[in-house]
């Protein structure tokens, strides 16, 4: 993550509990859609803010 946003991590934080969630309850597969989709949304808030001009670079 390039930005230390304590909202965003949070969020992050709550994207890979629900993959955990799907994963040891024996949804595979719903596990997987949710670790794809999250790894997806966290690249591009990324570039993202990487792109924004002002933020912080860090």
């Amino acid at each position: 993550m390039m930005c230390d946003n304590i909202y965003l991590k949070v969020l992050w934080v709550i994207v890979y509990a629900i993959t955990a969630y799907y994963t040891f309850t024996g949804n595979m597969m719903m596990g997987m859609y949710w670790m794809a989709g999250g790894m997806l949304a966290q690249a591009v808030v990324d570039l993202v803010y990487h792109f924004m001009p002002g933020s912080k670079k860090c």
